[in-house]
């Protein structure tokens, strides 16, 4: 499943004013690869947050807090909105990011562990799009997303068997004001992917 999105092409400024967003804080910092796997102490990655009305605010990635599972709470998947995050289900939030990453599982005769390949996933001829999320308020306030996932389309499934929603600026508007997850769900929705292997000696 997707542990890295990318972040380095966003333009903050046009998220802003494509959400009509008003920013929470400040130093707010685009680092590139972001993974989550990482430990930070302070939130750090910006995201358009419908919280007391549509606001621009650092948040960490991750809805549960567990430290004997690192990954726990960072991928959500959407089949199960109205079961496993129906308290959160409402809590919408978007991602600004310009690719993610995923990794292909590929067998070669002789190996009994088959290669992971990393390929980075874009949208078809856009800098940026939007991660739908839904996120959880910790006690002290700061807020941590989980990415919402689906079925695959075509192009993700030659990749991996699950695709995080991605979504531009007017589905993104859809997502915050509580549609149906329905509505963003695989076959209903496809976004135009395409992707660069990474690691093409591995095959």
């Amino acid at each position: 499943m997707c542990y890295n999105f990318n972040n380095k092409a966003v333009d903050l400024k046009k998220a802003t004013s494509d959400f009509n967003a008003e920013e929470v804080g400040h130093n707010f910092e685009l680092k590139g690869n972001i993974t989550a796997f990482s430990k930070p102490t302070v939130p750090e990655i910006p995201t358009i947050v419908n919280h007391n009305g549509i606001v621009l605010m650092n948040t960490f990635w991750g809805t549960i807090k567990n430290p004997d599972a690192a990954t726990k709470g960072k991928n959500l998947q959407s089949e199960k909105t109205y079961t496993f995050y129906k308290k959160i289900n409402n809590n919408r939030c978007l991602i600004p990011a310009s690719s993610y990453y995923e990794h292909k599982t590929v067998y070669k005769e002789g190996k009994k562990t088959p290669l992971k390949v990393k390929h980075e996933m874009f949208w078809k001829d856009k800098l940026q799009f939007y991660i739908a999320g839904f996120y959880d308020v910790y006690p002290d306030g700061n807020i941590g997303f989980g990415l919402v996932t689906t079925l695959p389309n075509p192009v993700q499934a030659e990749i991996h068997d699950r695709m995080i929603i991605t979504l531009d600026v007017k589905k993104g508007l859809d997502f915050l004001n509580h549609k149906p997850i329905e509505e963003f769900q695989f076959p209903m929705y496809s976004p135009d992917l395409e992707y660069i292997n990474l690691e093409p000696e591995k095959i």
